[in-house]
């Protein structure tokens, strides 16, 4: 993987996993992991998945676009923690995406006996 990198990009992994740390400002490319893509500790960067990668995990990092394949990348699950403005962008076929957000605030209270935590929205 890839630790403290400013300014740059990396491309054409692929194997079982792939680690960047503390990287801001990047550009990052992977081509096809068998496991996962593990983020952490970063600030803007932006990711692209060209064919497969099971789990994205994303911690303690603020700003990051994720594009993943529509064709190939419906299955990736993201987890996230202490992150912020992370979005996921899900690529067509003719190269245009639709852009979703991570959700970032979550509403706990008290529900039949037990604390239940829910998505907090905001609607204005």
């Amino acid at each position: 993987g890839l630790y403290a990198v400013v300014a740059t990009q990396s491309s054409g992994s692929s194997g079982i996993n792939a680690e960047y740390g503390g990287c801001k400002k990047c550009g990052i490319i992977v081509d096809s992991l068998v496991a996962s893509l593990d983020i952490v500790n970063s600030t803007s960067l932006k990711l692209q998945v060209n064919d497969k990668a099971p789990i994205v995990n994303i911690d303690k990092t603020d700003g990051c676009q994720v594009f993943v394949q529509k064709a190939t990348g419906l299955d990736t699950e993201f987890v996230t923690a202490k992150s912020s403005e992370v979005n996921i962008c899900l690529v067509e076929e003719n190269g245009e995406y639709n852009e979703s957000f991570v959700a970032e605030q979550f509403l706990t209270k008290y529900v039949d006996g037990k604390f239940v935590t829910e998505l907090y929205e905001v609607v204005g």
